[in-house]
């Protein structure tokens, strides 16, 4: 009786240790496991902002090469020297990008997140003010949507207001973003053509 105990006794330690070995042996989690949920829709935020940032950079790259050898814009402030310089660099951007389309800057990606971003600022407390900056007394301009159109001359620049614009990636002097009825629009200033559009942007 007392070697059936002894038996008993030894196989039961022999359980406890094995389990407190593999408790011990249980890996700790990862830095992986520990990330915030909300880490993955922040990396692909940054991802969509670089992709941006890259693509508007290789226009003006080719911007840039093709305003070297046209009218010096920067220089004059004769109006219709202004319009033919701008002139000659749009012809030379058209041909240059014969095949662009739309989203090709504005990508669907960069889409969701511009308008993720101006959300607040056209449903929040401001956004009846913010709207009504956009459209204005006269309403939108008539422009026409569609990449390395001319912007119309006789057609305002309507102002995208500050705190829309705050939400925005800054973009360098050589285009900016303009708001035609619902829809962001990057205009190349040198050139005076739509480089890309973004439908719905404003809802």
């Amino acid at each position: 009786m007392r070697q059936l105990r002894y038996i008993a006794t030894s196989i039961l330690l022999c359980l406890l240790l094995s389990g407190t070995g593999a408790a011990q042996q249980k890996p700790a989690p990862s830095s992986q496991q520990k990330r915030s949920p909300s880490a993955p829709a922040v990396n692909a935020d940054a991802a969509t902002l670089a992709d941006f940032k890259q693509r508007l950079t290789k226009y003006i790259e080719l911007q840039n090469d093709l305003a070297d050898d046209s009218p010096p814009l920067k220089e004059t402030s004769d109006p219709a020297k202004i319009d033919a310089a701008q002139e000659v660099l749009g012809t030379k951007i058209r041909a240059a990008r014969k095949d662009a389309m739309p989203g090709d800057i504005f990508t669907p990606q960069t889409r969701a997140l511009f308008r993720r971003l101006m959300y607040p600022e056209l449903k929040g407390e401001d956004g009846p003010e913010t709207k009504a900056a956009i459209t204005g007394d006269d309403g939108p301009p008539k422009v026409p949507l569609k990449v390395n159109a001319k912007y119309p001359e006789t057609q305002p620049l309507p102002t995208v207001p500050a705190n829309l614009l705050a939400r925005l990636p800054q973009l360098p002097e050589d285009v900016e973003y303009r708001i035609v009825g619902k829809n962001l629009i990057l205009r190349d200033v040198d050139a005076n053509i739509i480089v890309d559009f973004m439908p719905n942007a404003i809802r």
